[in-house]
Formats: C-alpha cells, sequence, structure tokens
C-alpha cells in the first residue's frame, strides 16, 4: 500500500523512471535553502581561494548547513522516497552543485556527448551516464545487463531552471531499463526524441531512479546553477560522502534522522549481541526495530491511510 503516491506518480515512477514535482517547496523553504547554499559557497570560496567563477560541488552537504539536513526527511518528500524504495534505508549522498554561468571562452559541445571545452575543463556530468554503472563502481552483473534497483534521489532546484541552457537536468525516459552496454555501443549519442529536457521553476524537485540516463546541460545563461541531490540507498550498501558522520551531528538528530544517516539509533553492537562468536550485521539483517524507526513510522501512515479509506 502506497502511503503518499498516486496512481499516476506511480505510473510515472515506474515508466519513466521519475516523478517531477514542480514548486514542491514553499517560498520559505526555497529561500532559506538558497541563503544556505550561498552561504556555504561563499564560506568555501574563501576557504579554498576559489574564484567566484569557480564550479564545484559541496559532498555531504548536510553536515555543512541544517537547511540541507532538514531534508532528508522532509515531512512531503520522505512518504515519496519509501513508497519508491522502502523503509529500510540510508543516505548514500548530499551534494549541492555550485555551477556558474561558462566563461565566454568555454564551447560547449553537444548535449550529453562530453565532446566541448567544458568536458576538458573539467565541468561534471556532461555526458550520459546513469549512476553507479562506472567499472570502477559496478558494472551490472546480472545476465541481461541491467542495473539493479539499488538507490534514488531527489533533485531539488534552487534557481529558475524554465529556459534552456542555464545548466539543465537532462533525462531519456525509461532508460533505467536499459544496460549500460547499450549506452556505451551507442557511442553515449542518445537520439534527440529520447531525451527529455527538464524546464522547472525554483522550488522544483524531481524523485528519480539513478540508473536513469541523465547528464547536465551547458550554463549558457547568466543565471548560477544551484542544485541540491539527497541520495537514499539501503542500509546493507555503503554510502558515498562519509563513513560515519559527526558524532555530535547524530546526538542531536532524531532515531529517523539517525537511521537515514548510517547509525543505530539504539546504540547497541553493530554486529549484534553476539558479536564475539556468531557476528551478524544489524545493517544486513535488524534484529532490534529501534534501529529502523522508519519501519514503524512508514507502518503508521499505512494504517492512517487504510482508516482514512474506510471512512471516505
Amino acid at each position: 500500500m502506497a502511503v503518499a503516491m498516486t496512481e499516476q506518480q506511480k505510473h510515472e515512477f515506474e515508466e519513466a523512471g521519475f516523478v517531477i514535482l514542480e514548486n514542491f517547496l514553499t517560498p520559505q523553504e526555497l529561500t532559506r535553502l538558497s541563503d544556505a547554499a550561498d552561504e556555504v559557497v561563499e564560506r568555501i570560496q574563501h576557504e579554498k581561494g576559489l574564484r567566484v567563477e569557480t564550479h564545484f560541488q559541496v559532498r555531504n552537504a548536510l553536515a555543512h548547513h541544517d537547511a540541507f539536513l532538514d531534508l532528508i526527511d522532509h515531512p512531503s518528500m520522505l512518504p515519496l522516497v519509501v513508497d519508491a524504495i522502502g523503509w529500510n534505508i540510508q543516505i548514500r549522498t548530499t551534494h549541492l552543485d555550485y555551477r556558474p554561468p561558462y566563461p565566454l571562452d568555454i564551447q560547449a559541445g553537444e548535449v550529453g556527448k562530453g565532446n566541448g571545452d567544458d568536458q576538458k575543463a573539467g565541468y561534471r556530468n556532461v555526458v550520459w551516464h546513469p549512476d553507479l554503472a562506472s567499472p570502477e563502481i559496478f558494472q551490472a552483473p546480472s545476465l541481461d545487463g541491467r542495473l539493479p534497483f539499488m538507490e534514488l534521489k531527489v533533485f531539488y532546484c534552487l534557481f529558475d531552471m524554465t529556459e534552456s541552457n542555464c545548466g539543465n537536468l537532462w533525462l531519456v525516459p525509461g532508460s533505467y531499463k536499459r544496460p549500460p552496454a547499450e549506452l556505451h555501443a551507442m557511442g553515449r549519442c542518445v537520439p534527440e526524441e529520447q531525451t527529455l529536457e527538464l524546464k522547472l521553476p525554483a522550488g522544483s524537485a524531481v524523485l528519480w531512479r539513478t540508473a536513469t540516463w541523465h547528464c547536465v546541460g551547458p550554463n549558457r545563461s547568466n543565471k548560477t546553477r544551484k542544485v541540491v541531490h539527497v541520495g537514499y540507498h539501503y542500509r546493507w550498501l555503503r554510502p558515498t560522502d562519509y563513513i560515519q558522520q559527526d558524532p555530535e551531528l547524530l546526538q542531536r538528530c532524531s532515531p529517523i534522522r539517525q537511521q537515514l544517516l548510517g547509525a543505530l539509533p539504539s546504540g547497541r553492537d553493530p554486529l549484534g549481541e553476539k558479536s564475539d562468536i556468531e557476528p551478524s550485521s544489524q545493517y544486513w539483517l535488524t534484529k532490534n526495530p529501534d534501529d529502523v524507526p522508519l519501519r514503524a513510522w512508514t507502518e503508521s501512515l499505512k494504517t492512517k491511510v487504510a482508516d482514512s479509506k474506510e471512512t471516505a
């Protein structure tokens, strides 16, 4: 039983691999997140001696500002996330992408092909790709060559992306069902009619399977691309941005946030009660319900949904 997704959203997630949620954030949330992005970027520019036109990413962004931390269990997004991937999850990554307009001497190549100056200059993700499919990470050992469903991300757009050529996210609907080897065989040249350029107002969000082929278009506008990604995956996988979060951060978090941040809220031995002779990872086979509070939270939501249907 879904706790938040509509039938249309479930259809979109299964068929296209993503759900677009325009104007998802409230004006207050958008302002807070945009200001937080500016604050973090300015601090890093100062600390690292970066010029204002330098593009970069901030990984484990949730540790840099509470505005980003508050996104991981956003009350309107977390139910959609749980509908899509379940409750036995944690954060793989939170990253802020800061991408000012391209300098005038940067000539972008064709979208997704990586044949321009932007690729050579180190602009990230300008080539068509699914996440977690590089030879260094995971190369689909399944018989049909397709990537298993391991994670999803939420893309939060903090700037006006309603026009082309401002660092838009491009997607290939339904491509998560296709093997990455097909993309390589195509020379990463995806026919234009198969692609979708997202043009979204500030405050929009996209819930998407990261096995969906995607890329970032060039930013030839006068806008700075400010985007936050929040990635969720299963608890038995290892995160990208951290090994363990700061204990002080965990201490001030709710049990649900602690679960999402890769901790065991119970504080017990991660290898179980018999860790000396019969170790059993509590991330793999969790026996203590206190370590996965999202389970009870989800069941409570399902009960409310069922009760509301009975009284309707």
